[in-house]
């Protein structure tokens, strides 16, 4: 997420964002096929970095699952971030920053396992976000990367509405074989009429 007035926006949002209909309706059902296929592709990772946290819950889920693993989020609006940091409580063993997708704070081959849940299509710069999160991923490790990626019919719809913020399979491809990525397994959200697909990136072989 960059675009200054979505930062502003999920300011004024945080305060009352865990208690919205979308928990439910659509990130419950996204997060648990995340943290699904994060068990399925990686087993237990050592390290979890979740881009464009917001509130905190998908790091509190994944620390319920990944006992002893380390746990960093981070999110351009500072309001989420300090959600976060209050849901977590004092003694958390998870990590939050203000930090965008485009200029990560952390070293190269960082993190095990990168997660971005229905945030990609607020990335300013999302060739850019997508070489950071190259650079941060350790060798064999799985970006997870859940949005409304447009296949079949739903690419024409995009285009005609102009959505151009929703991605379509095929340029998603040509954005991340330039950072030596690619899909390696991709999963449908269930009850969400498959618009919203969890995609498993690693490092081209």
């Amino acid at each position: 997420m960059g675009r200054s007035r979505d930062v502003e926006r999920f300011d004024r949002w945080a305060e009352t964002y865990d208690r919205h209909w979308m928990q439910r309706v659509i990130f419950g059902p996204v997060q648990r096929t995340v943290l699904d296929l994060a068990e399925q592709e990686l087993g237990r990772p050592g390290a979890i970095l979740d881009v464009g946290c917001g509130t905190g819950r998908l790091l509190r889920l994944a620390g319920e699952r990944f006992l002893g693993a380390e746990l960093t989020g981070v999110d351009p609006a500072p309001e989420m971030v300090r959600q976060a940091q209050a849901a977590a409580g004092p003694g958390s063993r998870i990590r939050f920053q203000q930090a965008s997708a485009e200029k990560l704070p952390f070293s190269d081959r960082r993190f095990e396992l990168v997660f971005s849940t229905l945030t990609f299509h607020h990335w300013s710069d999302q060739p850019k976000a997508v070489t950071e999160i190259a650079r941060v991923l350790a060798p064999g490790g799985r970006w997870l990367l859940a949005d409304f990626i447009a296949t079949g019919l739903m690419r024409y719809f995009r285009r005609l509405l102009r959505m151009r913020r929703f991605s379509e399979r095929e340029s998603l491809g040509a954005m991340l074989s330039p950072a030596g990525l690619r899909v390696v397994t991709e999963r449908k959200v269930l009850g969400l009429h498959g618009q919203v697909a969890v995609l498993a990136i690693g490092a081209r072989e």
